[in-house]
């Protein structure tokens, strides 16, 4: 039985990937590499920072970390003011809501970015919980964060249903025992499927309580051609 939903923050709540993907681009330029010859592939595979610092940069030390860590905010924060929410998300938090359907956000990003991104986009008054990356020891796909944010709930594993639009959050979702939809668009669809997800759509559902309480009480399905194209 459905009794909350779990969102993550960066491409699903938020439009933020483009924001992400303009600071990431600068400060690797700055590091010295090439930016046509960058793959960001791994950016969007739900990796902590750190982790993508040091795919991109080699080996670093804490110091070169926090540094690199430090002006990659700074970046963000330059083109913040452009950031919005995702489409149909507003709609559908309030559906969720007046239904009794608890919602969380649980999201690898620090907490200051998060408040200030919810506040930006105006939905700090929209989860019941918020669980930032730096409230667990272990990154997605640890399932700690979405386990946290469940029991600060007061809600079953089971009886949750995480959103998540990457590879490493599928899998935490997963490992919690938790249904997961993967929020993504048609290209990405198979790789959300194969790490776990039990549905993939690239729209948020008009009616989305029933959308929501229908999988979390479907069975896994095994194959899956493509991501399913939900309205709003």
């Amino acid at each position: 039985m459905l009794k909350a939903v779990i969102f993550d923050l960066d491409g699903v709540v938020a439009d933020s990937h483009p924001i992400h993907e303009i600071a990431w681009k600068t400060l690797l330029t700055e590091a010295g590499l090439d930016p046509d010859s960058i793959n960001l592939a791994f950016l969007y595979a739900g990796h902590p920072r750190r982790e993508i610092l040091k795919h991109y940069l080699g080996e670093l030390n804490e110091a070169e970390i926090q540094h690199w860590g430090r002006r990659k905010d700074e970046l963000y924060e330059q083109e913040s003011q452009h950031l919005k929410a995702k489409p149909g998300i507003p709609q559908v938090l309030s559906e969720l809501q007046a239904a009794g359907i608890a919602c969380a956000l649980a999201t690898s990003a620090g907490r200051k970015r998060t408040l200030e991104s919810l506040q930006h986009l105006n939905l700090h008054t929209s989860f019941a919980v918020v669980v930032a990356g730096e409230d667990v020891s272990r990154a997605k796909p640890a399932p700690d964060i979405f386990l946290l944010a469940a029991q600060k709930l007061g809600v079953a594993p089971g009886n949750s249903v995480v959103v998540e639009d990457s590879v490493a959050g599928v899998q935490a979702a997963v490992a919690g025992a938790m249904k997961c939809v993967g929020f993504t668009s048609a290209s990405h669809a198979s790789e959300l499927y194969s790490a776990g997800a039990d549905d993939v759509i690239a729209n948020f559902p008009d009616e989305s309580l029933h959308y929501f309480q229908k999988i979390a009480s479907s069975q896994k399905q095994t194959e899956h051609s493509s991501v399913s194209q939900q309205g709003r």
